[in-house]
């Protein structure tokens, strides 16, 4: 039988996940507590229990996506440790796919991605919520020691430089897909990226 917390988390995860639904379909100025309640299909007055003013449903909405992004990459930095290590470097090719996958299962989850975006553009007055989805957040942290792990173990350079332009294109690239519908391959932008990023060889030995 679910306790009540089980009950109120449940009850918590439905209000976020009808308001982000709203600020993907509809923006951020759609966003009330009674709109909430039709979307969520509960009685009038149930999301104000959830989060009293605006603000709070604001911040419900925008802990439950860093929560979520937060997750996200720290399963992407448990696989990458967890997978097998050879003396053999990953290919270009095969970092792309990786990457190029991480791109599709990001884009996979749409209303979070559009609500997120819609969120960093209309936050500036709220710079602390703002941080909580940009390159402040924890999910970057763990995005930039992922991203690190990514680039060494294909042999490329992982300065902060590198690390920086490649989460950026990687965001971009979900953006595209997400909010532009972009139909481009992914692997082959990432690929011509990588290629750009190995070090260029000394022109006298040949060496690196």
């Amino acid at each position: 039988m679910p306790t009540r917390a089980t009950g109120g988390d449940e009850r918590r995860e439905l209000v976020a996940d009808s308001a982000i639904r709203i600020i993907s379909r509809d923006g951020l100025r759609a966003l009330t507590h009674r709109a909430v309640d039709r979307e969520a299909g509960i009685p009038q007055g149930s999301t104000s229990h959830q989060a009293r003013t605006r603000l709070a449903l604001l911040e419900l909405v925008v802990d439950t996506l860093a929560e979520r992004a937060t997750a996200d990459a720290k399963r992407a930095a448990d696989a990458l440790s967890a997978a097998p290590r050879g003396e053999r470097r990953l290919s270009i090719e095969e970092l792309a796919r990786v990457i190029a996958a991480l791109v599709e299962r990001l884009s996979d989850r749409r209303d979070d991605m559009r609500a997120r975006y819609a969120l960093i553009l209309e936050l500036d007055e709220l710079p602390l919520l703002q941080a909580k989805l940009t390159t402040q957040s924890e999910v970057h942290a763990i995005s930039r020691e992922t991203t690190s792990s990514l680039l060494t173990s294909a042999g490329l350079p992982s300065a902060g430089e590198q690390i920086e332009e490649l989460i950026s294109l990687t965001d971009s690239l979900v953006f595209t897909r997400t909010v532009i519908h972009g139909t481009t391959s992914l692997e082959s932008i990432l690929t011509t990226y990588l290629r750009g990023v190995l070090p260029i060889p000394n022109s006298s030995t040949g060496k690196l």
